[in-house]
């Protein structure tokens, strides 16, 4: 091998153990080039990218440093060198270097990434935010930065815009459980429950013996008006599983709705050993002493429920279902309108809500309630025939 040739001969032997992830060997030949030709800016960078990958944060920031006198303009060891310096903890030198290179190439979409990443470990999401957002500005293709912009909103409290970016991530790289969990989670946090199921869906096929995102797709289900989904899915719980209990409390209430009694009891009476004093126990002593007549009990359990969990859906059901058998219109009616916040795709409670409230004499939300109903459930004949009735 000939003088001249052997520093090319080393980088070439180095990039094809690097590209086997033998970084060590190929740190050792990126080091043997740059012995053979200290000169060459591309050895040296080579040698700090392996350094780097090793976690040999000293030696790779020489090699950049070494690179960048040797050749100013080389954008990507000055990329380098920042996050190298970053990882050392010298954030603040780290972000003037990636400043640097955007002032210089406003197009630069790694160093804008970098930028993003410095920023964010500093806690400066609103910086982070920008620069992710310059990024994709110019290069819209990018899962992770979308991914990293979702949580950047999301950390900011801007939960609203934290939905597209995270649309965005699962767009263009699909299957990617955390980002589908993400996203999930957003939907679910604003209420939006209906959006969610179909990400959860997504997620629960891509892991399908996880409980936890079984219950929450149940859940997304079933204040989206497809309980028979819902129910299926939570059969799928195993019966060895921690959160076995918890899904079986939901499976009972569908039942209860679907008016399958006997197995709603079956399972609240073996559940109710395991349950400790909380919302969840007042609600299954509420409903067994509702099925066993005692009325009075059952809605002071109910209301207990409901004032230590006042936004959750499934304590306000049963208290605004036995208010409507006792004919306490007025509380049924509020009952049944919380309810309608927390589950506006469900036409049924527009439905009875419309009785309610035309039973109280407000034909105007009746109407509303009614028409809320038909544009849920185009098929719902008993709300059509109700608006029919009443506009004469």
């Amino acid at each position: 091998m000939n003088v001249m040739g052997e520093p090319q001969e080393h980088l070439n032997v180095g990039l094809a153990l690097a590209l086997s992830q033998r970084y060590e060997e190929a740190c050792q030949e990126f080091e043997a080039a740059v012995q053979a030709d200290p000169l060459d800016s591309e050895a040296h960078f080579q040698r700090g990218s392996a350094a780097q990958v090793l976690g040999k944060q000293d030696l790779a920031e020489k090699a950049f440093r070494r690179c960048l006198e040797l050749e100013p303009s080389r954008m990507d060891a000055g990329l380098r060198l920042a996050l190298c310096v970053g990882q050392q903890g010298r954030g603040d030198e780290g972000l003037l270097i990636l400043r640097r290179l955007v002032a210089e190439d406003p197009a630069n979409v790694p160093a804008w990434n970098a930028l993003g990443d410095l920023t964010m470990a500093a806690g400066a999401w609103n910086d982070a935010a920008g620069a992710w957002e310059r990024s994709l500005g110019l290069q819209a293709q990018q899962a992770q930065t979308a991914f990293k912009l979702g949580f950047a909103y999301e950390s900011l409290g801007r939960l609203e815009d934290a939905v597209a970016p995270y649309r965005a991530s699962c767009r263009i790289g699909p299957g990617r459980l955390p980002v589908l969990s993400a996203l999930a989670s957003i939907l679910e946090r604003l209420g939006r429950f209906h959006d969610a199921v179909p990400v959860l869906a997504e997620a629960c096929r891509l892991k399908p013996g996880d409980a936890s995102l079984i219950l929450r797709w149940a859940r997304s289900l079933d204040d989206g008006a497809d309980a028979v989904t819902a129910e299926s899915a939570l059969r799928r719980v195993s019966s060895d599983d921690p959160l076995r209990l918890e899904a079986s409390l939901r499976l009972a209430w569908l039942l209860v709705r679907k008016g399958d009694r006997a197995g709603a009891e079956g399972i609240f009476r073996a559940a109710l050993p395991d349950l400790k004093d909380g919302v969840e126990k007042d609600l299954v002593q509420g409903w067994l002493n509702q099925v066993a007549g005692l009325t009075s009990e059952a809605l002071g359990f109910y209301r207990r429920a409901v004032a230590a969990s006042p936004g959750d859906a499934m304590a306000i059901e049963p208290l605004a279902n036995l208010l409507y058998r006792q004919g306490d219109l007025d509380g049924a009616r509020d009952a049944y309108a919380r309810l309608a916040d927390l589950r506006p795709h469900q036409a049924e409670i527009y439905l009875r809500l419309g009785s309610l409230n035309l039973k109280l004499g407000h034909r105007e939300a009746a109407q509303s309630a009614w028409e809320r109903a038909l544009q849920i459930d185009p098929g719902m004949h008993l709300a059509r025939k109700n608006l029919a009735v009443l506009k004469g």
